[in-house]
């Protein structure tokens, strides 16, 4: 027992790195577990000091040079007993050491167990844009309903979140009756310009959105002595919620129900002294209908 530990501290004085720490593990308990892999070498030899220090929860290790430069730097967790931390910091500082000096290296060693390596973990892919192309069939209640067609194109630059949308809405004929045999047609084309807001649940996706809308009322007379027609526009607000399921991996179907407002008054009349017919402000539509695009994986 006695030859043994005057051994063992033989062998860790002529170690070629001196170990100073004043935490757990100790330099003589790192010392110890190093002496098993680096050779011994000749006392003329100033030995490389590796130092270990505490830093919060975790432990800074440097190894420095007879000339004190900083060879190399290291932080570790500071988790398991000392025994495990001083096998651990050893492995380290070996590795160093062949790094530093290959002549240190033993021939034939065993191979030493790999340090867990401490990588950060790999960035995040960049989300996938949404975007899609959408044409459908709608139904339109202004006072009266109305069939209507609509194409709509969608961008969501990251997937989920705020985006864009925009569309555009060409109504068929409504009839106003003015009395006296006499009515009027009209029909509403509108474009618009919104901001969307898209959740996405695995194939399923909700999207909010609103903004600015354009329309032109077109509208002409029948049953007078001599039809005219004319047109005027009129600024509004549209909000809604746009429902969609994928059906394959370029293609979804949707639903979408929206309001919009017209605030300017926009009104229909026969003769000048005649009363007049006032369109209404407030208008709905549903519409259903196909859109393809690009659908990123659905969180």
């Amino acid at each position: 027992m006695i030859l043994a530990t005057l051994l063992g501290a033989v062998a860790m004085a002529a170690l070629p790195v001196q170990v100073e720490s004043a935490t757990c593990p100790s330099g003589q308990e790192v010392e110890q577990a190093l002496a098993p892999m680096l050779p011994s070498v000749s006392e003329t030899n100033r030995p490389d000091v590796a130092r270990v220090l505490r830093q919060d929860n975790r432990l800074q290790i440097e190894l420095v040079s007879p000339d004190a430069v900083v060879i190399a730097e290291r932080q570790l967790d500071n988790k398991g007993s000392c025994a495990e931390l001083a096998e651990l910091i050893a492995v380290v500082i070996a590795s160093w050491e062949s790094d530093v000096h290959p002549e240190f290296t033993r021939p034939h060693a065993a191979p030493m167990p790999a340090a867990p390596l401490e990588t950060a973990p790999p960035p995040a892919p960049s989300p996938a844009a949404f975007y899609e192309v959408a044409a459908g069939a709608a139904l339109s209640w202004a006072g009266s309903p109305a069939l209507a067609g609509i194409l709509s194109m969608g961008w969501v630059p990251r997937g989920a979140g705020p985006g864009l949308r925009l569309s555009a809405t060409v109504e068929s004929t409504r009839t106003l009756d003015l009395g006296v045999g006499q009515a009027a047609t009209w029909r509403r084309y509108t474009g618009s310009a919104e901001l969307d807001w898209r959740i996405p649940r695995n194939a399923w996706a909700l999207d909010f959105h609103g903004g600015l809308v354009l329309g032109e009322l077109a509208a002409s007379g029948t049953g007078f002595s001599k039809n005219h027609s004319g047109h005027s526009f009129s600024p509004g607000g549209t909000i809604g919620l746009h429902f969609s399921r994928r059906i394959m991996r370029h293609a979804s179907l949707w639903l979408d129900l929206a309001a919009t407002y017209w605030p300017r008054k926009q009104m229909l009349y026969g003769q000048p002294n005649a009363p007049q017919q006032e369109i209404q402000h407030f208008q709905g539509l549903a519409s259903i209908g196909l859109a393809f695009g690009q659908f990123p994986s659905e969180r």
